[in-house]
């Protein structure tokens, strides 16, 4: 009886032929489902697809199964789920080399994907040490670059550059086998090594990378690659002295950005650009971005915020389809989408205001550099005034310090030339060749900067003294050219500086 259900199982068993076609056939309805968007069909075939290898399939494919599982929990934020998936592996595992070699690259995922690097490094370096000797080369590729991004996160750059040669070799072997390139791996190769060089200061070696970068970028064509690849170049522009360059590239993702429509990622890049010029010295340029930043930064909080309230309304609209007491049901979930409103709008409130806070502080602290620049600039130029229009412009500038003209609402071209004994024509080509002002506005420009300093530094003096005694005629005026100048209002300014 015995032998006859071994032969009866023996008979009804599948091939492995007809085990790997029902895999491909499973993996892609999976595929279909995915680019559906329908995430419980996905994680419901994934589960299937283990539970059919559990009975049909070899090692491989169980535990490959296993992998695409955790990952899809892991990659949609379902830790708990993704938890269980590891520690059912774990148990079926046991003394399988291959099976123990993937669970230990999914801790590797799943500690990297929690921010716990250190942790992860173990469990990477135990997958790649074994799946290398097992000669399952692409996860082992996988493993060793995971290794290179955990080792720059640990600032353990030797050792990441150590696994970059390590990663090579399988690469190597890889590309062998195939009989072809692997452009998508390259470009990670290359990249990683392009970075850890670079953040070793080791910067003839990184350079003729910056150029295989680009390429495989080109060839791949792939904007979420295009980016990091953009920054990795950035970074290495400014660093190697090539702000121009750097500036471009980091306006190139802005601008793209932009175009798509997503704001967050246009001010991150923006926030990145103000601060390389920042420290280029170019500031009046970092100026400019810092408020782009800002006026960015909260574009993508607002759509954010949309975002969530489309949710909302979706949400609330598909629980009236399902009421049985229509009138009644309605009535109570208006009323909770008003409370929930309120308090999305109390909530966003906060949050804009400490992102307001936040932004008017970066300005002012870009704004008071900018000035001291200034002022060591014209501190210079009164010193060693090289042409007659430098002279000239030195002794306007000690005649509004030391005298205060611009306190005078009416003060023009006619009465600063006849204070210093020139011509119009002359005072005016003096200002626009020293500063890149006209009169008028080398004169707003000095009032606006006394009237910065005379805020953060005059808390006796309310901001309508202030505005009145920098020379604005007007309140509404002050006020309006405050805002252009320092991107803030001359209270919210007071604010910033701490008063």
């Amino acid at each position: 009886m015995k032998l006859f259900f071994a032969a009866l199982f023996w008979l009804l068993a599948l091939s492995p032929q007809q085990v790997r076609q029902e895999d491909s056939l499973r993996r892609a309805k999976m595929y279909e489902l995915f680019m559906a968007g329908d995430k419980d069909g996905v994680l419901a075939e994934s589960r299937s697809l283990v539970d059919f290898h559990l009975e049909n399939g070899s090692e491989k494919q169980l535990f490959d199964a296993y992998a695409s599982l955790f990952e899809r929990q892991q990659m949609w934020g379902l830790y708990d789920e993704a938890v269980a998936t590891l520690e059912e592996m774990s148990s079926q595992a046991g003394g399988r080399p291959l099976g123990t070699a993937i669970t230990e690259f999914c801790f590797g995922q799943l500690y990297l994907g929690n921010r716990q690097p250190q942790e992860a490094e173990g469990h990477y370096r135990r997958a790649f040490r074994e799946l290398s000797a097992l000669g399952e080369n692409g996860r082992a590729l996988r493993a060793g670059l995971n290794l290179q991004a955990v080792a720059m996160n640990l600032n353990e750059l030797e050792k990441g550059l150590g696994m970059n040669d390590s990663t090579a070799f399988i690469l190597e072997k890889i590309e062998r086998k195939n009989g072809k390139l692997s452009v998508p791996n390259r470009l990670k190769q290359s990249r990683y090594r392009f970075v850890l060089l670079q953040r070793l200061g080791r910067m003839e070696e990184a350079r003729p990378l910056k150029d295989t970068l680009l390429h495989y970028a080109a060839i791949i064509n792939d904007p979420s690659q295009d980016e990091m690849i953009y920054t990795a170049v950035a970074q290495f522009e400014q660093q190697d002295g090539r702000k121009e360059a750097a500036y471009a590239l980091l306006d190139t993702l802005v601008q793209r950005q932009l175009r798509n429509g997503n704001y967050a990622k246009a001010a991150q890049h923006r926030l990145a650009l103000a601060d390389f010029q920042k420290d280029n010295g170019d500031l009046a340029l970092a100026v400019d971005n810092y408020r782009l930043y800002a006026a960015e930064n909260d574009s993508a909080q607002v759509h954010l915020t949309n975002e969530q309230l489309n949710e909302l309304t979706k949400r609330f609209q598909l629980n009236e389809l399902k009421q049985e007491n229509a009138a009644a049901r309605q009535r109570m979930a208006f009323l909770t989408l008003v409370l929930v409103l309120l308090a999305a709008i109390a909530l966003g409130s906060l949050f804009y205001a400490r992102i307001l806070r936040r932004k008017n502080r970066m300005l002012y602290k870009a704004s008071r550099e900018e000035i001291h620049a200034e002022e060591a600039s014209e501190q210079h130029l009164s010193q060693e005034p090289q042409t007659p229009e430098e002279r000239l412009y030195a002794s306007l500038l000690g005649l509004m310090h030391d005298e205060q003209l611009f306190q005078n609402p009416k003060l023009g071209r006619d009465e600063l030339s006849a204070r210093l004994g020139t011509n119009r024509t002359y005072l005016s080509d003096a200002i626009r060749q020293c500063s890149g002002f006209t009169v008028s506005g080398f004169i707003n420009h000095y009032r606006l900067r006394w009237a910065a300093e005379a805020l953060s530094g005059r808390p006796d003096l309310s901001i309508q003294a202030i505005g009145e005694d920098a020379g604005f005629g007007g309140r509404s005026t002050f006020y309006r050219l405050f805002q252009e100048q320092y991107g803030m209002s001359p209270s919210a300014y007071r604010t910033a500086s701490g008063l």
